[in-house]
C-alpha cells in the first residue's frame, strides 16, 4: 500500500513537471527575455562599432606606412628624391631632361601614387592609365570606374566611404596621347581618377610654376592672426622642394602624405559648392600646401575643409606620414567653424605638431580661434 502510494506520488510529480514543460514561457517571461537581450545589444553595439572603426583606422595607418616604405624605396632609386607633383611648367623647371623622376614610355609624368605603386612588388604600372581613368570630375570618373585598377591596396583606406579621387597632377598639357587605348579619352583633357584615399604636400614634392604663388614660408607673426612676414631665414625659403625631403626643416614634424578626400559621395560630387575646395568643375583637390595662410595642418583644413576628411575616423583623427617616412595618427584638440565654409567644422589644432610648411617657423604658432 505504501509502495503504491509512493509510486502514485512520483507519477503525479512527473506529470506535474511534464505539465510545466509543456506549458512553456508566458508572454510576460518572453518579453522580459527579449528586453534583456535588446538591452545587452544596445550596450554592446556601440563598443563593437567603435572597435570595428578603430580596426579600420589602424589598417588605414598601416597602408599609409606602406606608402612611406614605397616612398623610401622610390627615393633610393631616384637620387633621394620623392616623385615630383606639379604642373607641366613646374615639371619643366624642375626636370627639363625628364631624367630625375618617374615617367612612362611616352614621357608623361607619373602621378605620385602610380610612381609608388611602380616600385612595389604587387602593383607595377607602366602608365597612369593602368591605374586610373581620365575624367573631368568625380561623377564622370564614377561612370568609368569599371576601368580603374584596384590591385594597389595601399592606395585605399578601409574607412574611406568614397574611395575614388584624383591625385590632381599630372594634368593639362602633361597628359599625353589618349590614355587607355581600350577606352581612349580626348588628348590633354581631364585628370586621372582612381582608387585613392590619400593626399600629398605640394610644398615638399612640388616645383614652383606660374600658376600659384610662392608658399608663405617666412616668419609667422603671432600678433596678427593668419599673417606672414617677409624676411626669410632659410636659404631655400620661397621654393618648393621638388621632392628633396632632406631639405625640410625638422622632417619628423612635416606632413608628406595624409588622409584626404571627401567624407561622402554627395560631398565629392558637389565639391564645387563652396568654391574654396576645388576648381569650378567640381574636382576635390588633394594637394596640400601652406598657401592656406598658415604653416600647420589645421590651417589647411580650415582653408580647404573638403580636402582632408573630418568624419573618416573617430574623433576626426587623421592618419599622416611625415617627411622622415614615419606614420602617426593625429587627433584634433578642438573644433571651430571653417572660415572658408561655415557649414563645416575644422580642427583648431592637433595633439602633435603637424606642419605643412617645410621651413623653420619663428615666433609662436597658436591654435585657430
Amino acid at each position: 500500500m505504501r509502495r503504491s502510494t509512493a509510486c502514485a506520488e512520483r507519477a503525479c510529480s512527473g506529470n506535474s513537471v511534464r505539465g510545466r514543460m509543456a506549458r512553456g514561457f508566458t508572454l510576460v517571461e518572453l518579453l522580459v527575455v527579449i528586453s534583456i537581450i535588446a538591452l545587452l545589444i544596445s550596450i554592446l553595439l556601440p563598443s563593437l562599432r567603435r572597435a570595428r572603426e578603430q580596426a579600420k583606422s589602424l589598417k588605414c595607418l598601416a597602408h599609409a606606412r606602406g606608402l612611406a616604405q614605397a616612398g623610401a624605396t622610390f627615393a633610393n632609386d631616384h637620387n633621394d628624391r620623392f616623385q615630383l607633383v606639379t604642373s607641366d611648367q613646374g615639371n619643366t623647371e624642375a626636370d627639363e631632361s625628364k631624367s630625375k623622376y618617374a615617367y612612362d614610355n611616352d614621357g608623361e609624368l607619373m602621378g605620385w601614387i602610380v610612381a609608388l605603386a611602380q616600385v612595389t612588388s604587387k602593383s607595377s604600372y607602366n602608365h597612369n592609365w593602368e591605374w586610373g581613368v581620365r575624367a573631368g570630375n568625380y561623377d564622370e570618373a564614377v561612370a568609368r570606374k569599371a576601368l580603374m585598377n584596384e590591385d594597389f591596396e595601399l592606395a585605399m583606406c578601409p574607412s574611406d566611404k568614397v574611395r575614388i579621387s584624383t591625385p590632381f597632377y599630372p594634368n593639362g598639357p602633361q597628359l599625353l596621347g589618349q590614355g587607355n587605348p581600350q577606352n581612349p579619352s580626348p588628348a590633354g583633357t581631364g585628370l586621372y581618377w582612381g582608387y585613392l584615399s590619400y593626399g600629398i604636400n605640394e610644398d615638399l614634392t612640388g616645383a614652383q610654376d606660374g600658376f600659384s604663388p610662392l608658399p608663405p614660408v617666412g616668419r609667422y607673426d603671432p600678433a596678427v592672426p593668419m599673417a606672414w612676414r617677409t624676411g626669410q631665414r632659410s636659404p631655400f625659403a620661397g621654393q618648393r622642394l621638388e621632392g628633396q625631403l632632406e631639405r625640410a626643416h625638422d622632417p619628423a614634424t612635416v606632413l608628406l602624405i595624409t588622409d584626404a578626400g571627401a567624407d561622402s559621395e554627395q560631398e565629392a560630387s558637389t565639391a564645387d559648392a563652396t568654391g574654396s575646395n576645388s576648381r569650378a568643375d567640381g574636382v576635390v583637390n588633394l594637394i596640400i600646401s601652406a598657401q592656406a595662410s598658415g604653416p600647420l595642418l589645421a590651417h589647411s583644413q580650415d582653408k580647404w575643409p573638403q580636402r582632408i576628411p573630418t568624419k573618416r575616423h573617430l574623433g576626426g583623427a587623421v592618419n599622416v606620414v611625415f617627411a622622415d617616412f614615419h606614420g602617426e595618427t593625429v587627433t584634433p584638440t578642438g573644433w571651430r567653424k571653417s572660415s572658408a565654409d561655415p557649414r563645416m567644422e575644422s580642427p583648431k589644432g592637433h595633439n602633435a605638431t603637424t606642419r605643412i610648411s617645410p621651413y623653420k617657423i619663428t615666433g609662436t604658432v597658436r591654435e585657430l580661434n
